[in-house]
Parts: C-alpha cells; sequence; structure tokens
C-alpha cells in the first residue's frame, strides 16, 4: 500500500473539515458536509493504520505516534456533538482540540512517512 492514499485522504478530510468548521463558526450546519468528513476521516485513520502496522520505523517519529493523534481527532470530533448537556462553549473548545490535534497528526505522519 502506498503512503500517497493515506496522504490523499488526510488532504481531502483536512478541507472539508476546514469546509464544516468555518460554517460551525458561521452557526450554519450542513449534515452531508460533516457526514463526508466523518466518512473520509475514519477511511483516513484505516489507511494510516494499515501502514504504521505494516511498515518498519527508520528513525523520526514512532509509526504510531501519528495513528493515535488522529484517532484522538476523530474521538473528538465525533463525540462533541453527542456529549449531553455540553455547551455551546465546551463543543467549540472540544472541536478546537479536534482541529489542533487532527492537523498535528497530519503533519506528524508526513515526517514519519519522510524517513520510510
Amino acid at each position: 500500500m502506498t503512503t500517497s492514499l493515506a496522504i490523499a485522504l488526510l488532504v481531502a478530510t483536512l478541507v472539508l473539515g476546514v469546509a464544516a468548521g468555518l460554517l460551525y463558526l458561521q452557526r450554519r450546519h450542513k449534515p452531508l458536509l460533516v457526514r463526508a468528513h466523518l466518512v473520509l476521516a475514519l477511511a483516513s485513520v484505516g489507511v494510516v493504520a494499515l501502514l504504521a502496522l505494516s511498515m518498519p520505523s527508520s528513525g523520526g517519529p514512532p509509526a504510531a505516534l501519528p495513528l493515535v493523534m488522529l484517532g484522538i481527532a476523530v474521538a473528538l470530533g465525533w463525540g462533541a456533538p453527542r456529549i449531553p448537556r455540553l455547551a455551546r462553549q465546551g463543543r467549540t473548545l472540544m472541536l478546537a482540540g479536534h482541529a489542533v490535534l487532527g492537523v498535528a497528526g497530519f503533519l506528524v505522519f508526513l515526517a514519519w512517512v519522510k524517513t520510510l
């Protein structure tokens, strides 16, 4: 499996996430866009997991680091709107953590791929 598929999926996830985040900040909600972002995120994490488990690491960050970061980002993004009685400020904080971990996980993944 090539790393280009994982990079393409992560970039597409990032683009949809930015679009969904901007709409969230405008207090507009597009459920189809959010679902597409979630599906791409799950596919991305799956491909990153396959790469991390199948390729040896030769220096740089450990293979599990981007996987853990992206997994936590998915959990935060999925869980933010589902926690009952969480104020909008709490959801926004969780989604900010989701965005930061997602982008950081992508950058750490790129750093790991560079060492292969």
